[in-house]
């Protein structure tokens, strides 16, 4: 191998790993994200406890980014969608995620 071939492999080698650092950065949310997740967490947690069939105290309600998650235990299946639905109502609510269990009778 000569010289030019030598240096064109360690500089590819060199491009390669500061690309492959450089993709596993993720920004950290700011302060509004925060607060915007916060105020997001607090409607949907109010809009989901008027739900018929839900108790405030089985559901517990985390948000990230806009992205709600619900878990939690529930009356029945009608209990279940509505929470969804109303949790899908709140503003600034992007997607929801769900792992709600019926109750058994």
């Amino acid at each position: 191998m000569n010289i030019i071939q030598y240096s064109k492999a360690l500089t590819l080698i060199a491009a390669t790993a500061a690309l492959t650092a450089c993709g596993g950065y993720q920004k950290q949310p700011d302060t509004a994200q925060y607060t915007d997740d916060s105020s997001i967490n607090t409607n949907v947690q109010a809009a989901v406890a008027g739900v018929p069939g839900v108790e405030a105290n089985t559901m517990s309600v985390n948000t990230n980014g806009g992205m709600v998650k619900l878990t939690g235990t529930v009356e029945n299946k009608l209990a279940a969608q509505n929470a969804i639905q109303a949790a899908r109502q709140v503003a600034g609510v992007k997607q929801v995620d769900f792992d709600l269990k019926v109750r058994e009778p």
